[in-house]
């Protein structure tokens, strides 16, 4: 966080308080981010890029939109194990535009009735067929309808399975750059994950 020369007249309490939300505004989202498309160079190794996680669902249009299609294409196969403990990632747009729109022959909505499709108009989170569901930005799952196919555009896994290895600490560095006449705040944290155990987690790719 670079600090310019004139901000050394905002009170120190204020400015440490301000670095600090700004930090783990960073840390969370930048871990959203590893978690799911991490490299595993230098980063956790995110579970979209984990070569040992091979259930993956490939779905068209319509049967994103149909609701037995996602009982036989994924819930029939999750293993009794693994049964009551999942949770999705979606975008809000793919939520919005997708599952909210699910309909009958007759073209009258089902989504609540068939999927229990819970999602306020402020919420970020809801439930699908009883499952969880958090809402990411486009940037981390994309949205189904600007996906390309063989895009992500959806999750389904249990969080627990994915292991975080840390020091649990922030170490901070604070040094003058002469260049821009800044003094520039790092903070410094040792992250490493993956996931565990890949039989719960389930990849959803356009078709």
């Amino acid at each position: 966080v670079a600090e310019t020369l004139l901000a050394q007249v905002v009170s120190l309490a204020l400015f440490e308080s301000e670095i600090v939300r700004i930090m783990v505004e960073a840390y969370v989202e930048t871990m959203d981010k590893v978690i799911i498309s991490g490299t595993g160079n230098g980063q956790p190794l995110g579970i979209t890029k984990d070569p040992r996680v091979t259930n993956v669902i490939e779905m068209t249009a319509a049967e994103f939109a149909d609701w037995t299609a996602w009982r036989k294409k994924l819930f029939a196969k999750i293993p009794l194990s693994k049964r009551g403990q999942g949770e999705f990632l979606f975008t809000a747009a793919t939520v919005e535009a997708n599952l909210l729109t699910m309909t009958d022959g007759n073209n009258r909505p089902i989504f609540k009735e068939a999927t229990q499709l819970t999602l306020g108009e402020s919420a970020t989170a809801g439930s699908f067929y009883g499952r969880s569901v958090t809402l990411v930005e486009p940037d981390v799952i994309a949205d189904f309808d600007t996906a390309a196919s063989g895009d992500i555009v959806g999750v389904y896994w249990i969080p627990n399975d994915y292991v975080i290895n840390t020091n649990l600490q922030f170490g901070m560095k604070r040094y003058f750059d002469d260049d821009t006449n800044e003094w520039i705040n790092k903070g410094l944290t040792i992250v490493d994950g993956k996931i565990l155990d890949t039989s719960g987690c389930w990849i959803i790719k356009k078709k």
